[in-house]
Formats: structure tokens, C-alpha cells, sequence
């Protein structure tokens, strides 16, 4: 499906009713966008890094293929320009037999890949230019002046006001109905604030990063609204150090 996707195009998003898609007022977000999956690993005190502008170092090879299994059940994953900056790279699906299961699921190879980044600050030389990825980003009418057409990324997104829902709505219509969202903390926020979210896999490490000089928090920014959501746990797996935890967020009426 996704390979009829890979358009090189700059696709203009105004507020919702100008150029995007209308997003109708009596449809419920969770019909409107498609089904969303935070999968991330985190410290015991709830910190994804020592630092936040370095890549985090406490991940396992058992928590990497975890990840691996989980993206290899999307048909895109999301990340923030941060989180790229800190990698150099995104997830790339190699286990074989994920790679055969997706094939016979009629998806390509890798998930779609769509980067976050309101300044469009991303290096050029970076090696997540050099995978073979489908590559997207979503961003600002600022952030898109440093990516014209054919610069990077088959497809750039441009919202003025970020305007997730419009966003979740247009991919849906794309026929996208599973999508990872891989961190960091502040894009975990927003989908969170937008009540965006449907699943969360969470790697607890055993370690505490508290202590050191600026670690970022495995989610940042959201600002609760109304009820908190409901946390089902699903599944509970102990690893060989960690704890892979699985939960169903419900969203309560406001």
C-alpha cells in the first residue's frame, strides 16, 4: 500500500476547513485517525536519557528487538527531530522473519518513517538519509523553507499550527490504520495532549538517571485535561534486567 505513497510533493495544511481535511465535528478522534502505539523504553525514575541531547545508552539487544517486533506491526512510525539528531538513524526493520511476515501482510519492507520537527533543523548528513526508508515530515511553514521538494523526503507536511488531529485524519484517509510512535518525550506529550494514544509499551530499565545533569523525562509537555485516562495492563514479560509492559489507554468522555 505504502508504495503508492511516496509522492514528492509539499502538501499545504492551513487550519481545519482551509486547505487540510475537514475533521468533523460530531466524529470522535479515535474514528478520525488511526490506531496509535507509544513504544518506548524508559528508566526506572522515568528518564529515556542521561542527557537529553545525547542518544540514550542503558537499551539492551533483548529491548531492541522488542522495539523491532513491535514497529514491524505498523505501517508507520513517528518520531521527533530530536530523537533522530540524538540516534543519526531510525528504527530499520532486519529480522528476517519480520521481514517475510510483512511481506505476506501485503506491506513493504520498512514502515513509513515521518519525522516531527516545527524549525526543520535535521542535518543533511545525517545516515538516516542513506536508509532505505520511505521518508516524511511534518512541520511548520518555517520548518519546510529548508526542505523544498526533493530534498530529502518524498513527502513534507506543512501546519502552521501543528494541527495533529488534521494530520491523524489525513493518514487515515491514506489508508494508515497502525502507526508507532517511537519518542521522545515532547512528541509522546503532544499525542498525549490530543488524546492520541491507544496502546503503550513501555521497557523499564533497571536504572536511575535522576541524578545526572539534565535527563530528559519519557514524556514531557502534557498538561491533563479533565479525567485522566484509564491504564488496562495487558501483558507483563520479565527480560533477562527488564520489565516489558504493555497497556490499553482509555480515553474517558470529558
Amino acid at each position: 500500500m505504502q508504495q503508492s505513497l511516496t509522492l514528492s510533493s509539499l502538501t499545504l495544511f492551513g487550519s481545519i476547513g482551509e486547505v487540510g481535511p475537514r475533521f468533523p465535528r460530531d466524529c470522535p478522534l479515535k474514528v478520525a485517525r488511526p490506531h496509535l502505539v507509544a513504544i518506548f523504553a524508559q528508566s526506572l525514575d522515568g528518564k529515556i536519557a542521561a542527557d537529553r541531547r545525547q542518544r540514550p545508552s542503558f537499551t539492551s539487544p533483548e529491548d531492541y528487538h522488542h522495539l523491532e517486533i513491535q514497529a514491524a506491526r505498523q505501517q508507520a512510525v513517528i518520531m521527533g527531530a530530536a530523537t533522530l539528531r540524538a540516534y543519526g538513524t531510525s528504527l530499520r526493520i532486519k529480522d528476517p522473519e519480520l521481514l517475510h511476515q510483512r511481506v505476506v501482510q501485503g506491506l513493504p519492507p520498512q514502515p513509513l518513517t515521518i519525522i516531527c520537527s516545527a524549525s526543520g533543523h535535521i542535518p543533511r548528513d545525517l545516515p538516516f538519509f542513506r536508509q532505505p526508508l520511505t521518508r516524511w515530515l511534518w512541520t511548520t511553514p518555517t520548518g519546510a523553507q529548508a526542505w523544498p521538494p526533493g530534498s530529502g523526503f518524498e513527502e513534507v507536511w506543512v501546519a502552521p499550527n501543528w494541527d495533529l488531529p488534521a494530520r491523524l485524519l489525513r493518514l487515515k484517509t491514506l489508508g494508515i490504520e497502525r502507526v508507532g510512535i517511537l519518542g521522545g518525550g515532547r512528541l509522546l506529550g503532544a499525542f498525549l495532549q490530543a488524546q492520541a494514544l491507544d496502546e503503550l509499551w513501555v521497557t523499564l530499565a533497571p536504572l536511575l538517571l535522576s541524578g545526572c545533569p539534565d535527563p530528559p523525562a519519557s514524556i514531557e509537555g502534557w498538561q491533563r485535561l479533565g479525567s485522566p485516562p484509564r491504564l488496562q495492563l495487558l501483558e507483563c514479560r520479565q527480560g533477562s534486567g527488564e520489565l516489558f509492559l504493555h497497556y490499553q489507554i482509555d480515553w474517558q468522555d470529558p
